[in-house]
């Protein structure tokens, strides 16, 4: 039975992985419109989406390394991807506690460099999600038998 469910849920790293990346980008797009338009309500919901950004990562970080090793993979290609999504994951993490110290000290420029986290962490999980789409697309990966 406890087999035959988790045979159900491979391969669950695609399934998974558009929740940190929609995450994150959106709370880009929302700290960006927030900024710009002053409205408090966009940057306190994108502040939540990054934290559940960064929950959402290390789960995603954590299936893609299981995937990884149960298809015996050793590509150039999944080296880079999980170079930029590690990337991705640490800089997040570090960054939360700073962003939490700036933001709990009311310091004036903290919605910038929020932002400027923000681009970061989306720009290396589009290059990790690039890495991903080619290994799928150019190389077959987890769907060729």
């Amino acid at each position: 039975m406890e087999n035959t469910f988790i045979q159900m849920l491979y391969p669950i790293h695609p399934k998974l992985v558009h929740f940190p990346i929609a995450l994150v980008i959106s709370a880009m797009g929302m700290q960006g419109l927030g900024c710009l338009f002053r409205k408090d309500f966009l940057r306190n919901g994108a502040l939540l989406m990054l934290i559940l950004g960064v929950l959402s990562m290390s789960v995603v970080m954590w299936s893609g390394l299981l995937e990884a090793e149960r298809l015996h993979l050793n590509h150039p290609v999944l080296t880079a991807h999980k170079q930029f999504a590690f990337a991705a994951m640490w800089s997040s993490l570090v960054a939360l506690p700073i962003l939490w110290v700036l933001r709990s000290k009311n310091i004036k420029i903290f919605q910038i460099v929020f932002l400027i986290v923000l681009i970061i962490v989306s720009s290396l999980l589009g290059l990790a999600a690039h890495q991903g789409g080619r290994m799928v697309y150019e190389y077959g990966v987890g769907v060729s038998q």
